[in-house]
């Protein structure tokens, strides 16, 4: 029991002492802004808890839980909704992943969707981006440039020689 009451007095204090920085190594997330251990202007640079929902403006380290807001972020994502408003570089994982600019992996169970330029690789049932340099993997691939490749049932490249075809479609 002390030991338990110890570590929470650490985390606490050092939760205390870097919203004095601006920065955060932790963040527990119940509901934004009324239940969180920092406010979500603080940035996060280690790990952040959305139980059920989190919201923080840059997140850098890892981000578990259910559903997770940010303008930037830098991280390993594992929640079932991921949100990144701006800049999302990483490792997403969960049942949809949302991104204005993406750069790495994102594996949404149903959607991955970014509003501008994704680079890297998408799998999920429906892939959409803007501009797409690298890989759509899923049953329907959507962008409207693309230098890469798309394997899917519907691969639509709007601004192609060949906008659409099944199975696997492709743009240099």
């Amino acid at each position: 029991m002390k030991k338990s009451l110890l570590v929470l007095a650490v985390l606490c204090g050092l939760c205390i002492h870097a919203m004095a920085y601006d920065t955060t190594p932790l963040q527990i997330s119940i509901w934004p802004n009324r239940l969180q251990v920092v406010p979500d202007e603080i940035d996060v640079s280690g790990l952040k808890l959305n139980l059920p929902y989190g919201r923080n403006n840059r997140i850098e380290g890892v981000d578990i839980g259910i559903a997770s807001s940010s303008m930037n972020a830098s991280a390993l994502q594992i929640n079932l909704l991921n949100l990144t408003k701006e800049q999302y570089k990483g490792l997403q994982i969960g049942l949809a992943n949302f991104a204005g600019a993406s750069s790495g992996v994102s594996i949404g169970v149903l959607m991955n969707s970014t509003d501008s330029i994704h680079k890297g690789l998408q799998i999920g049932i429906v892939n959409t981006a803007l501009e797409t340099s690298g890989v759509q993997i899923g049953l329907v691939n959507y962008t409207s440039f693309m230098v890469g490749f798309q394997i899917g049932i519907v691969n639509i490249i709007r601004e192609s020689v060949v906008p659409f075809f099944p199975i696997v479609n492709f743009c240099f």
